[in-house]
């Protein structure tokens, strides 16, 4: 698909490394180091060029890590990590493991890129054992810094309008380069789409908004007390759920 193939150049089409150490990253492994989660197996789906990856199997204390992801760049860098690694579309093709093979499964920032984000969700529940814990990350439609420039009149951060230009926002909060999000969620749309594909037990956490060179975001960082009280007003949504 031609639209697929824009994004992921512009967004995936780089092995960079620390491409998925993002601040949602970060706040994942420490709930895992607090609250002592581990797996023997576990999936990063999207795994990019595995370094989330490999923390994850540290922290985890995972004997075999799995990641699929489009990108052959990045799944050859991820596999000299030592993950073991498919290319799969996870918008339109099935992963490629057996029904009830992982303790975890791990997809941070890529379920805002899918068109068909339900078949994502129904191929995490397959692959999951009973009781697997599925940990997601994405943007929060309805942060603190969105619901202000809602009210403003402004787009909200994360959001774009065109394939080209990021226009509507302010001028310190526009992007060279297209984030790509096809689809954005509130804390509560997030966590209703996941109790209609029957995950339990679903805990929502929040994240500092990311460090970025703009004078303006360094300030934005420094007032976000909010996602630290109330996650449902982080611009990152962080969900651990369960399989029944």
């Amino acid at each position: 698909m031609k639209i697929k193939q824009i994004f992921y150049e512009k967004c995936f089409g780089k092995a960079e490394e620390g491409l998925r150490l993002h601040t949602a990253a970060k706040r994942v492994l420490e709930i895992i180091y607090k609250e002592g989660f581990r797996a023997d197996s576990f999936l990063d789906i999207g795994c990019g060029d595995g370094v989330i990856t490999e923390k994850l199997k540290q922290a985890l204390k995972s004997k075999e890590a799995y990641g699929v992801d489009l990108s052959d760049e990045a799944l050859e860098l991820a596999a000299k990590r030592g993950i073991k690694v498919w290319k799969v579309d996870i918008d339109e093709e099935q992963l490629p493991f057996p029904d009830a093979n992982f303790e975890l499964v791990y997809c941070g920032e890529i379920i805002e890129h899918l068109i068909d984000p339900d078949h994502l969700l129904d191929e995490v529940y397959r692959v999951l054992k009973p009781r697997g814990l599925f940990v997601l990350t994405t943007p929060n439609l309805a942060g603190w810094v969105n619901r202000l420039l809602l009210l403003f009149g402004y787009q909200p951060w994360g959001t774009e309008v065109s394939f080209r230009y990021d226009v509507g926002k302010p001028y310190y909060l526009r992007r060279k380069d297209m984030a790509g999000h096809l689809r954005v969620f509130t804390s509560r749309s997030l966590k209703e789409l996941l109790m209609r594909h029957n995950f339990i037990d679903i805990r929502l956490y929040g994240a500092h908004i990311e460090y970025a060179p703009s004078m303006m975001l360094k300030l934005l960082r420094l007032l976000d007390y909010p996602s630290l009280i109330f996650p449902s007003l982080s611009m990152h949504n962080i969900i651990f759920a369960r399989k029944p």
